[in-house]
């Protein structure tokens, strides 16, 4: 027994082989131009929905990069500050050592009181200096920050963490840092006048000592807070290159395997038309 196929169904069918070749031709060609596996959810929707989580993901990452570098500078810059204020420290407490000497005479203390005078003054506008933003190296609050999944840490440097209490921004003279190197240089005037002094001689010691211990523990931590900032960008960098990585092997196009099929289904698809090519001329109404 034949069986007949009518020159409709063979035309049909070749236009149906053309019409999935250039489909599929298509698709593979935007794979590749894009470098996108799947540009809709109905492609795959656990591929896609795992992009979307992915991307998510990644956003969070870049805020804990910029939460890094925020904290990262504004330590920076605090500890920058703190170092020279500590230098600043160790003048007074070598001035004060001087001053422990008996031979001095009024005129020696008053020199002494003269450069006590000119640190405390420059210390006094460190306190209340600047970042390049215009924003307060030592601010009286600080906010807690994340820096990674579960992780916060100081913004910033507290001023009285640094200064003592007392003071702020607005009169840092209250401050018991600089009420500390006051006294000192009110102990050094009344040296040069020749008068009993108001505080004695270990009382202004120990204020100087305390101060510059309150200080160098500030700094201590700021540097605890600096290192645990840099630990916490080596860990979010390698997480960032392996969720770039998972979101490259699940999303973008395989190129090599994705040109080939690019490829094979434009050569179907040339095959396609020059057969349907061919059935047009040799169908029947060719032929009349």
């Amino acid at each position: 027994m034949s069986v007949r196929f009518s020159s409709n169904q063979v035309v049909d069918a070749g236009v149906q082989g053309m019409d999935n070749a250039l489909a599929d031709a298509m698709s593979w060609n935007k794979k590749v131009t894009s470098g996108k596996q799947y540009s809709t959810a109905s492609d795959n929707a656990y591929a896609v929905s795992r992009g979307v989580r992915l991307d998510f993901d990644i956003s969070r990452l870049d805020m804990f990069k910029a939460n890094q570098n925020f904290v990262a500078s504004s330590h920076a810059n605090a500890q920058t500050q703190m170092d020279s204020l500590i230098n600043e420290m160790n003048k007074l407490k070598q001035l004060f050592v001087q001053s422990r000497d008996g031979s001095l005479n009024p005129s020696n203390y008053k020199a002494l009181q003269v450069q006590a005078e000119q640190i405390r003054d420059a210390m006094k506008d460190q306190m209340v200096a600047r970042d390049a933003t215009g924003n307060p190296i030592f601010n009286e609050t600080v906010n807690q920050v994340q820096i990674e999944p579960n992780v916060m840490v100081a913004s910033g440097v507290k001023f009285d963490d640094v200064f003592g209490s007392g003071g702020s921004l607005a009169h840092p003279e209250n401050a018991s840092l600089y009420q500390n190197i006051d006294n000192f240089v009110t102990y050094l005037g009344e040296m040069a006048s020749g008068i009993q002094p108001t505080r004695a001689q270990n009382v202004v010691s120990d204020g100087l000592n305390a101060s510059f211990d309150q200080m160098t523990m500030a700094e201590q931590r700021s540097g605890g807070v600096a290192l645990q900032v840099d630990n916490a960008k080596n860990a979010m960098t390698a997480f960032g290159t392996q969720m770039a990585a998972s979101q490259s092997a699940l999303l973008d196009t395989d190129m090599a395997a994705a040109t080939a099929s690019y490829t094979r289904a434009q050569t179907l698809l040339n095959a396609a038309q020059a057969m349907f090519a061919r059935l047009q001329q040799s169908n029947l109404f060719s032929k009349l």
